[in-house]
């Protein structure tokens, strides 16, 4: 396609709509025409049209004293809507679904919440029937979704979540002391994806992978699971995981996240050495 086919041209007049407005809200002070100009790389004449079109929808204002930009608080509305229509769940259940049938195997959704594990979303599997349901909690370092989100926790709100909660033993393969928890916690970050080891029930295994939003931290985490013949090693690798982790790339991306599919293809790097 030529670069200067009318597709090509038509997808970049919003493509520097967004860099104008992204750039006047990353701005702390209200700015220049020829800053903004310079820093998105256009010709001050290309960004003064621009500039204009989001003043007549009130999502600009200038200056009448220094003749410099800013955003309006009409923007604020744009994430209202969002959070009140859009919310976390409404976004991922198609995907949840769409990976509990894909692979004949549980899935679900997981936030924290009071520092354990509250599922917003859960599809049991009809062979490996486990007692989750939504609403329900369950803790934080038994499990491949609760070993996500603690992942993120400083070592000074960890050190406050085992003085409230401790690290309960629910079956042989609970991680019960710091140590072997921290190892267990910086392995996951460097994978960017849990195991839960049959840690909270017996017979149970469970692969976890993070939900980042537009500022990049993690507010939640999709799983599969499934019984211990179902999610064999060379299973999880070969499809189970790919499939995981593309759809909580779509849905991060969806999040707002910009290095959903970058850190895709390096965890697919790293899943055999986590296994």
């Amino acid at each position: 396609m030529s670069a200067f086919s009318p597709v090509r041209q038509s997808n970049q007049s919003p493509m520097r709509l967004l860099q104008i407005m992204e750039c006047l809200a990353a701005s702390r002070t209200p700015m220049r025409l020829q800053d903004v100009a310079k820093q998105v790389g256009m010709t001050q004449s290309t960004v003064l049209r621009y500039l204009y079109s989001l003043e007549q929808a009130n999502y600009i204002y200038q200056d009448e004293e220094t003749s410099r930009y800013a955003l309006t608080w009409k923007v604020c509305r744009l994430g209202e809507n969002l959070n009140s229509y859009l919310g976390l769940r409404n976004i991922t259940t198609s995907f949840v679904n769409q990976l509990a049938n894909s692979l004949s195997l549980g899935a679900c959704l997981v936030v924290e919440d009071n520092s354990e594990c509250m599922y917003l979303d859960h599809i049991d599997n009809p062979n490996s029937p486990t007692l989750q349901r939504i609403g329900k909690q369950a803790p934080l370092h038994a499990t491949g979704s609760g070993k996500v989100l603690l992942s993120q926790f400083s070592e000074q709100r960890l050190a406050q979540y085992i003085a409230e909660k401790g690290l309960t033993r629910y079956t042989e393969y609970t991680i019960t002391d710091l140590p072997t928890l921290q190892e267990e916690l910086a392995k996951i970050r460097r994978q960017d994806f849990a195991m839960d080891e049959q840690e909270c029930e017996i017979g149970l295994r469970c692969l976890s992978c993070p939900l980042r939003n537009y500022t990049g931290h993690v507010i939640a985490a999709v799983s599969v699971f499934g019984n211990v013949l179902e999610m064999s090693d060379r299973r999880i690798q070969h499809e189970i995981y790919p499939a995981l982790r593309e759809k909580a790339a779509i849905i991060s991306t969806r999040l707002g996240y910009c290095g959903a599919q970058e850190e895709q293809h390096a965890a697919a790097r790293s899943i055999s050495s986590g296994l």
